[in-house]
């Protein structure tokens, strides 16, 4: 995680840098227009392969004697959900005026599958015991709005700033047979679930190389307490895109998001530390 703090601070002070040199108007420059940056509209649709981090807590309902010391379930190793797995993604973006933008993104990972456990594990106040089997599941959908503005902009390069929202609806659920005070309550089901728009703040920098190649970065960030979320949203993708023509393009792009949010709501008190990033591969259509 350090590592990545450090690469963002990098990326945002190139691009700071970049965005305040003044560009020259020579004739390659002039003429290095990809659709990216000359077409009002953009769509494109892929393929995401993410690693995962997922820790997810949810507080006890009823007493239990002897909690142990972990506050969230480790879905991730304990269940196998840490590989990569292949998900569908979209995106899309609407320039319009001469200095305006916006844009969405959309990606889902859900898992599900059946596990020995190898140690006693709690789950919304009830423990299910080593050696239990039990069932599993997880299911993330974001959906992400960015209204931005354009603060420079020439032929082949852009720079602008804005404000976000993402959109989270998040659920988990164990089941199987369940102990509280080590006493067993027979099968059981917890699940827990939210759904919660939260505000972002972001940047995005573009440059094309020549009228086939441009690079995009893009970095959404929140860290704030609000209402009943406490935490930190990171979204951010570098992105290498060819256009084919005028109107179709491929891209492979880097894509990187975390949450790690304490929520205090009926459907969920606990806590969320999900991490999904790995490579995309997108088509895209330009008009």
């Amino acid at each position: 995680m350090k590592d990545f703090r450090k690469s963002c601070v990098l990326i945002i002070a190139v691009t700071l840098v970049s965005a305040a040199l003044p560009y020259s108007a020579n004739a390659q420059e002039e003429t290095s227009i990809h659709p990216y940056l000359s077409e009002k509209f953009f769509a494109s649709v892929g393929i995401f392969r993410p690693d995962q981090k997922l820790n997810l807590g949810l507080e006890a309902s009823v007493t239990i004697s002897n909690p142990g010391p972990t506050p969230y379930v480790d879905f991730a190793q304990s269940f196998g959900f840490d590989g990569s797995q292949s998900t569908g993604s979209a995106e899309f973006g609407w320039r319009f005026g001469e200095k305006w933008m916006l844009r969405g993104q959309y990606f889902r990972v859900d898992n599900e599958s059946r596990a020995t456990l190898e140690e006693d594990t709690e789950w919304g106040g009830y423990v299910f015991n080593q050696g239990t089997s039990v069932g599993v599941g997880t299911d993330f959908q974001i959906t992400r709005l960015f209204f931005g503005r354009k603060f420079h902009s020439t032929t082949s390069r852009e720079f602008g700033l804005g404000l976000g929202l993402h959109v989270l609806d998040i659920s988990a659920f164990i089941n199987g047979n369940a102990t509280v005070d080590g006493i067993d309550v027979g099968f059981r089901q917890e699940r827990a679930s939210i759904s919660q728009p939260l505000p972002n703040l972001g940047a995005w920098y573009v440059h094309a190389f020549s009228p086939k190649w441009v690079a995009t970065m893009r970095f959404d960030w929140l860290q704030a307490r609000i209402d009943t979320y406490d935490g930190r949203i990171i979204n951010a993708a570098a992105t290498v895109a060819y256009a084919v023509n005028d109107h179709f393009g491929i891209g492979l792009a880097y894509n990187y998001f975390e949450i790690d949010l304490k929520v205090d709501e009926s459907d969920w008190n606990g806590r969320i530390i999900s991490r999904f990033s790995g490579p995309y591969i997108s088509l895209t259509g330009y008009w």
